[in-house]
C-alpha cells in the first residue's frame, strides 16, 4: 500500500513538473517587428486625416491602384514602396520610390526621410507609433496642407 502511494505521489509530481514547465516567450525588437529579420511587407488598411472636428477616411477617397501598394522596410534602414496588384497607369514602374527610414526616441517613434502617400509628397516625416506588433502597424504624424495641418493616422496589416 505504502508503495502505491509513493508511486502515486511519484507520477504526480512528473506530470506536474513537466505539464508546469515554462514556455519560452519570444521577444522581438522594433526592428524585428517593422522590418523582420531583412524585410518585412506591409499593405493600408485604414487611414484618417483629421482636423478639429473633420475627419476624412483617406483610403475610401482613393482608387484601388493606389490603395493596394505594398510598403516594404528593411531592417538596414531603406525602405521601398512597389505597385500592388493593380497599376493606375500601366506604364508605372513596379517600384514607386525607395527610401531611408530610422526609429527616434526611444523607438517609440521613427522618422522617413521621404515618402510620398496619397499623391502628396513629404520630406522627413516623423511618425509616432501607436500600436507596433507582429500583424499590425498603426502610426501617427502631423501633415500640412493647403496651410491647414491635419493629424494623419494610418494603419497597415503585414503581408503574408
Amino acid at each position: 500500500m505504502k508503495f502505491s502511494k509513493i508511486l502515486i505521489l511519484l507520477a504526480f509530481s512528473v506530470t506536474a513538473l513537466f505539464s508546469c514547465k515554462d514556455k519560452a516567450v519570444e521577444t522581438r525588437t522594433k526592428t524585428e517587428l517593422m522590418a523582420g529579420t531583412s524585410s518585412k511587407s506591409w499593405k493600408i488598411t485604414k487611414g484618417e486625416a483629421s482636423n478639429g472636428g473633420l475627419k476624412i477616411d483617406v483610403l475610401a477617397t482613393q482608387q484601388a491602384c493606389v490603395t493596394d501598394n505594398v510598403l516594404t522596410f528593411n531592417s538596414s534602414g531603406t525602405y521601398d514602396i512597389k505597385e500592388g496588384a493593380t497599376k493606375c497607369n500601366a506604364s508605372d514602374p513596379e517600384l514607386m520610390l525607395t527610401a531611408n527610414w530610422t526609429f527616434m526616441e526611444n523607438e517609440t517613434k521613427f522618422k522617413i526621410d521621404r515618402i510620398v502617400f496619397m499623391g502628396f509628397e513629404m520630406k522627413d516625416t516623423v511618425f509616432e507609433i501607436v500600436e507596433l506588433t507582429d500583424n499590425i502597424f498603426t502610426g501617427k504624424t502631423s501633415i500640412s496642407l493647403n496651410g491647414d495641418t491635419f493629424q494623419l493616422i494610418a494603419t497597415f496589416q503585414a503581408v503574408k
